[in-house]
């Protein structure tokens, strides 16, 4: 690793014993058209990923380390991006091991975040990835983050992934169409959300230019604690070929969330905690799709936590959802 690790992670790192360094997407090959190409890589806020892989051990280790360029802090959902992205590639190369073809393609079904700490000012964290389950079709990846200076531990992940054949994929991307499906208010007393946050919302990442995805109108009930907002992919933010990448649709889910979140509670943006993110993945959101709609609602409420609901949609088709459990914390708190 060209970043020193803190002792512990370094005598973690070293334990791995049959680790082979290898390209960071190797598999993949590369596009500008990829979210961590053509918005991370190229524009330099993120320095090429450094990887290390055991295919007998099941194991993937490395490195992301953010430039200078980055001038804030690097959010929970970047992080929750490059897992969704890491754990899919190590369940690419596992899947491969055991297969004689190639012509599939991984989607995640479902990633679960945990996260245990603050990430603060950390720009350098260290991961590392196992297989804990291959059965057929399916992988189960679990991944832990860690402040690659500190040594704390950050977050810790479960994914699932299926894979499909090629032919299978194309069937599934036909079947979705960019229908209208206008924003509308069925709760009396809904407010429009205003044009700052709907700007504010179209950033995505804290890194990334507003044409990222593009929100137009939305409603906010804080009585009825539900939220509805329209909204419209952008380019060069795909996962897998001509998909969405998944990180990106749970940071959309997510953003909503947290604005509900703060509309419904009065909590300032800079307390809002998120503990726990469980996103599902059921349909492929095709680049540049027009006319999808988050809806959100708070599920359950008690004196310590906060669960929000929300689903991206575009007619009768539901592409994801994500349930986020918000702490409700003393500004002192350390999560």
């Amino acid at each position: 690793m060209n970043v020193p690790l803190h002792p512990t992670l370094q005598t973690r790192f070293a334990s791995l014993t049959d680790l082979v360094p290898i390209e960071f997407h190797a598999l993949w090959g590369h596009s500008t058209a990829q979210f961590l190409e053509g918005r991370m890589l190229q524009p330099l806020i993120l320095h090429p990923p450094q990887y290390a892989l055991s295919i007998p051990s099941r194991t993937l280790a490395g490195l992301w380390t953010f430039t200078p360029k980055l001038s804030t802090f690097v959010q929970e959902t970047t992080l929750l991006t490059m897992i969704d992205d890491v754990t899919g590639e190590l369940a690419y190369h596992v899947y491969l091991a055991t297969q004689t073809s190639n012509k599939h393609i991984g989607f995640t079904v479902n990633l679960r975040v945990d996260k245990h700490t603050n990430v603060d000012v950390a720009k350098e964290f260290y991961f590392e990835a196992r297989a804990v389950d291959v059965e057929g079709r399916k992988v189960c990846i679990e991944c832990r983050v860690f402040d690659a200076r500190v040594g704390c531990l950050l977050m810790t992940a479960r994914a699932m992934f299926v894979f499909m054949s090629f032919a299978q994929v194309s069937k599934k991307s036909k079947d979705t169409q960019s229908v209208s499906h206008a924003v509308h208010v069925q709760i009396p007393g809904s407010c429009s959300i205003g044009t700052a946050e709907l700007r504010s919302l179209d950033r995505v990442m804290n890194f990334l230019p507003p044409d990222t995805v593009t929100h137009s109108r939305g409603f906010i009930n804080t009585h009825a604690q539900t939220l509805v907002v329209g909204l419209d992919f952008g380019p060069n933010i795909s996962g897998p070929p001509i998909y969405v990448h998944g990180g990106i649709l749970a940071t959309v889910l997510y953003n909503a969330s947290a604005l509900l979140f703060a509309k419904t509670t009065k909590v300032e943006d800079g307390l809002i905690n998120a503990s726990v993110r469980d996103v599902n993945y059921y349909k492929g959101v095709p680049l540049e799709c027009q006319n999808t709609v988050i809806e959100a609602r708070v599920e359950t409420q008690d004196e310590k936590h906060v669960v929000v609901f929300a689903k991206l949609v575009q007619g009768s088709h539901v592409f994801t959802t994500l349930k986020t459990t918000f702490t409700l914390q003393s500004p002192h708190s350390k999560l």
